[in-house]
């Protein structure tokens, strides 16, 4: 027979609280607390009272919310509650079983209570700081990306405006050269009215690239600037628009430089990381961030619940005609785990060097008698690579 339970719906800024004896029979009314130190007490003096009154362990469940659930479970934490912290995708199914599809915070509460009482769910307890801290630096990482993106889309706008063709100049138009000309020489104009030598001398302080290559480089940029026409004056706030974004491209390019140090540094803290690695094709940057979003590989007792974990399993419906195979995806886990996966067999794939388990995989699929299209094949292969990973971890042997 079951202990008792406390059931939490969380939101925002608050979160009802349903506490259940059995399936069928409520302890309290349900009620409202906010997340702060006060209200989470209220928490504990009821699992207090119902300890008390059945001698029963008292179990608190609640849903993950992405953040909004961290602050009760740090207190659970502290607290040294037992607590259950439950797949929304599992609570959701328990929500349809009724008839009247009802949505109401007090109704999601007694789902996640009937879900308690009918389900063998794991205790939860925090990850391991390591790979908890990875995580973070992961989605720091992802999140800084997504803002230097940003940046760069707004700053080839500008740039088309105030040098129109500059792009051509530079085969890395983000490189320190090319910035370094633009923030001094902002505009076309200024460059005409330099001499080529003084912009050389220029050059020479402030990069490492031989005076040779400058004077050859700087004859190209006055050629381009002598016959460009700019679409702004070199007083006009396009200009200092472009200044901005250079600066912004810059902090952020450091921003992500100096998160990625840190996280591949902690990553080698790790035994994974060496195996990582070892497969071809798979860099220090891309097995740091797949450690950090696969976690403590020893959470899995079979490598289909990390498929599952990553939500790349083949999603199989057969009934009548149907036969049930090649279907989508189920999309179920971890979208990020998805997206590394899918650039680690990229790059492995377009490697070179030599045939690989993963690789020799792809061209199979892409051979057979019905050759699958290249995502599908490379989706099939990431499949295959997560299957790799898992033995390796869970073996240490290096990829062979």
């Amino acid at each position: 027979m079951k202990d008792v339970c406390i059931t939490v719906d969380v939101s925002k800024n608050e979160s009802h609280v349903g506490s259940y004896l059995d399936l069928n029979t409520p302890f309290k009314a349900i009620f409202k607390v906010k997340h702060d130190l006060q209200g989470f007490k209220k928490i504990k003096e009821l699992a207090n009272e119902m300890k008390r009154i059945t001698s029963k362990n008292v179990h608190v469940v609640f849903e993950a919310t992405g953040i909004y659930h961290r602050g009760l479970q740090n207190y659970l934490e502290n607290e040294n509650f037992i607590y259950f912290m439950v797949n929304p995708i599992l609570s959701s199914r328990y929500r349809k079983q009724n008839l009247r599809n009802l949505k109401t915070d007090k109704q999601d509460c007694k789902n996640i209570a009937k879900l308690y009482f009918c389900e063998e769910l794991i205790e939860e307890r925090r990850a391991e700081d390591i790979y908890y801290t990875l995580r973070q630096y992961s989605r720091n990482y992802e999140s800084l990306l997504v803002h230097l993106r940003k940046c760069k889309v707004n700053f080839n706008e500008e740039l088309d405006v105030v040098f129109p063709g500059y792009k051509k100049l530079f085969s890395n138009l983000y490189g320190e050269t090319s910035m370094i000309v633009l923030k001094k020489y902002k505009h076309p104009e200024i460059i005409s009215n330099t001499k080529e030598t003084t912009m050389c001398k220029y050059l020479q302080k402030h990069t490492n690239h031989q005076e040779k290559w400058l004077m050859k480089k700087c004859k190209e940029i006055k050629e381009f600037s002598d016959n460009t026409v700019s679409g702004c004056r070199k007083d006009d706030v396009n200009v200092k628009i472009l200044l901005s974004l250079i600066d912004q491209i810059e902090y952020y390019e450091l921003l992500v430089e100096e998160i990625l140090n840190k996280m591949i540094h902690l990553a080698k803290k790790t035994e994974n990381m060496v195996l990582l690695t070892s497969i071809p094709g798979i860099g220090d940057n891309l097995a740091a961030r797949i450690i950090a979003e696969i976690g403590d590989i020893n959470r899995f007792t079979e490598s289909k619940q990390l498929i599952a974990f990553a939500g790349i399993e083949p999603m199989i419906y057969q009934s009548g005609k149907n036969n049930g195979l090649h279907y989508k995806i189920s999309k179920k886990g971890n979208k990020r785990l998805r997206c590394l996966l899918y650039l680690a067999v990229k790059c492995i794939v377009r490697k070179a060097i030599e045939d690989t388990t993963i690789r020799e995989f792809y061209q199979k699929k892409m051979t057979q008698e019905n050759p699958m299209n290249r995502k599908a094949a490379i989706i099939a292969s990431a499949n295959k690579l997560l299957r790799v990973i898992y033995g390796m971890c869970k073996t240490g042997c290096l990829y062979q």
